[in-house]
Protein backbone atom coordinates (compact mmCIF):
# COMPACT_ATOMS: atom_id res chain seq x y z
CA UNK A 1 0.00 0.00 0.00
CA UNK A 2 3.08 2.12 1.10
CA UNK A 3 5.00 1.37 -2.15
CA UNK A 4 1.44 2.60 -4.41
CA UNK A 5 1.26 5.48 -2.51
CA UNK A 6 4.50 6.69 -3.11
CA UNK A 7 4.11 5.68 -6.92
CA UNK A 8 1.00 7.63 -7.44
CA UNK A 9 3.04 10.85 -5.04
CA UNK A 10 5.66 10.38 -7.58
CA UNK A 11 3.19 10.47 -10.61
CA UNK A 12 1.04 14.06 -9.39
CA UNK A 13 4.34 15.88 -8.72
CA UNK A 14 6.26 14.88 -11.99
CA UNK A 15 2.82 16.20 -13.78
CA UNK A 16 2.85 19.60 -11.76
CA UNK A 17 6.29 20.06 -12.88
CA UNK A 18 5.28 19.38 -16.20
CA UNK A 19 2.60 21.60 -15.82
CA UNK A 20 4.76 24.61 -14.64
CA UNK A 21 7.51 23.92 -17.15
CA UNK A 22 4.46 24.15 -19.76
CA UNK A 23 3.21 27.17 -18.19
CA UNK A 24 6.31 29.37 -18.00
CA UNK A 25 6.82 28.01 -21.73
CA UNK A 26 3.46 29.91 -22.73
CA UNK A 27 4.49 33.02 -20.55
CA UNK A 28 7.59 33.40 -22.04
CA UNK A 29 5.72 32.87 -25.57
CA UNK A 30 3.21 35.39 -24.82
CA UNK A 31 5.81 37.73 -23.67
CA UNK A 32 7.73 37.34 -27.17
CA UNK A 33 4.79 37.68 -29.21
CA UNK A 34 4.03 40.98 -27.14
CA UNK A 35 7.69 42.08 -27.63
CA UNK A 36 7.01 41.46 -31.90
CA UNK A 37 3.89 43.58 -31.37
CA UNK A 38 5.70 46.48 -29.66
CA UNK A 39 8.57 46.73 -32.55
CA UNK A 40 5.57 46.71 -34.99
CA UNK A 41 3.96 49.24 -33.13
CA UNK A 42 7.14 51.29 -33.19
CA UNK A 43 7.93 50.52 -37.18
CA UNK A 44 4.38 51.75 -37.79
CA UNK A 45 5.15 55.15 -35.40
CA UNK A 46 8.50 55.51 -36.18
CA UNK A 47 9.19 55.48 -32.64
CA UNK A 48 13.37 55.71 -31.64
CA UNK A 49 12.68 55.40 -28.27
CA UNK A 50 10.79 52.00 -28.68
CA UNK A 51 12.94 51.16 -31.30
CA UNK A 52 16.14 50.81 -28.63
CA UNK A 53 14.24 49.37 -26.24
CA UNK A 54 13.66 46.41 -28.17
CA UNK A 55 16.68 45.76 -30.62
CA UNK A 56 19.51 45.11 -29.26
CA UNK A 57 23.19 46.77 -29.94
CA UNK A 58 24.04 43.24 -31.33
CA UNK A 59 21.38 43.13 -34.07
CA UNK A 60 21.56 42.22 -37.48
CA UNK A 61 18.60 43.58 -39.25
CA UNK A 62 18.15 42.02 -42.74
CA UNK A 63 15.78 43.47 -45.35
CA UNK A 64 14.22 41.24 -48.34
CA UNK A 65 16.28 42.82 -50.96
CA UNK A 66 19.69 41.92 -48.82
CA UNK A 67 20.45 45.26 -47.45
CA UNK A 68 21.50 44.14 -43.64
CA UNK A 69 22.15 46.91 -41.17
CA UNK A 70 23.05 47.29 -37.32
CA UNK A 71 20.94 48.88 -34.78
CA UNK A 72 22.24 52.48 -35.60
CA UNK A 73 21.39 51.98 -39.30
CA UNK A 74 18.12 50.67 -38.72
CA UNK A 75 16.50 52.89 -36.63
CA UNK A 76 18.13 56.31 -38.39
CA UNK A 77 16.52 54.22 -41.75
CA UNK A 78 13.10 53.65 -39.97
CA UNK A 79 12.75 56.96 -39.04
CA UNK A 80 13.90 58.40 -42.72
CA UNK A 81 11.54 57.04 -44.60
CA UNK A 82 9.31 59.15 -46.26
CA UNK A 83 6.69 56.89 -47.18
CA UNK A 84 3.61 57.33 -44.75
CA UNK A 85 2.66 54.47 -43.22
CA UNK A 86 -1.43 53.23 -43.37
CA UNK A 87 -1.43 50.13 -42.09
CA UNK A 88 1.04 47.44 -40.75
CA UNK A 89 0.09 43.87 -39.72
CA UNK A 90 2.00 40.59 -39.16
CA UNK A 91 -0.43 37.52 -40.05
CA UNK A 92 0.72 33.64 -39.47
CA UNK A 93 2.76 33.99 -36.77
CA UNK A 94 4.88 31.40 -34.78
CA UNK A 95 6.64 31.91 -31.39
CA UNK A 96 9.42 28.71 -30.82
CA UNK A 97 10.57 29.80 -27.35
CA UNK A 98 13.78 27.57 -25.91
CA UNK A 99 15.42 28.95 -22.49
CA UNK A 100 16.61 32.62 -23.28
CA UNK A 101 15.88 32.00 -26.97
CA UNK A 102 13.10 32.40 -29.42
CA UNK A 103 12.15 32.71 -33.24
CA UNK A 104 9.58 33.95 -34.37
CA UNK A 105 8.32 33.73 -37.96
CA UNK A 106 5.40 35.81 -39.87
CA UNK A 107 4.09 37.49 -42.50
CA UNK A 108 4.95 41.55 -42.70
CA UNK A 109 1.95 43.16 -44.61
CA UNK A 110 2.28 46.82 -44.71
CA UNK A 111 0.52 49.23 -47.50
CA UNK A 112 2.48 52.62 -47.59
CA UNK A 113 1.89 55.72 -49.43
CA UNK A 114 4.71 57.87 -51.34
CA UNK A 115 4.22 60.94 -54.10
CA UNK A 116 0.63 59.87 -54.07
CA UNK A 117 1.03 56.13 -55.02
CA UNK A 118 -0.15 53.59 -52.38
CA UNK A 119 2.72 50.62 -52.21
CA UNK A 120 1.58 46.73 -50.54
CA UNK A 121 4.51 45.05 -49.29
CA UNK A 122 4.05 41.08 -48.43
CA UNK A 123 7.53 39.52 -47.38
CA UNK A 124 8.00 36.64 -44.91
CA UNK A 125 10.12 37.62 -42.04
CA UNK A 126 12.44 35.51 -39.15
CA UNK A 127 13.03 36.87 -36.07
CA UNK A 128 16.08 36.03 -33.26
CA UNK A 129 14.98 37.30 -29.87
CA UNK A 130 17.07 36.74 -26.79
CA UNK A 131 16.18 37.43 -23.27
CA UNK A 132 18.49 40.13 -21.23
CA UNK A 133 17.35 40.03 -17.61
CA UNK A 134 13.61 40.37 -17.95
CA UNK A 135 13.19 41.87 -21.43
CA UNK A 136 13.39 40.66 -24.81
CA UNK A 137 15.00 41.85 -27.56
CA UNK A 138 15.65 41.64 -30.88
CA UNK A 139 19.05 40.04 -32.13
CA UNK A 140 18.05 39.09 -35.49
CA UNK A 141 15.61 39.56 -38.41
CA UNK A 142 15.67 38.46 -41.88
CA UNK A 143 13.25 39.29 -44.48
CA UNK A 144 12.69 37.55 -47.94
CA UNK A 145 10.28 37.51 -50.55
CA UNK A 146 7.26 35.12 -50.85
CA UNK A 147 7.14 33.01 -53.95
Amino acid sequence: MQKALLSLLTVVMSLFIYVQSASAQSGDEAAVAQAVENLRKAMFARDAKQFEALVSENVSYGHSAGRIENKKEFITAALANKAVMKSLTFTDQTVKVTGNHAIVRNTYNGVSELDGKTNNTKIGVLLVWAKEGDTWRLYARQAFRLG
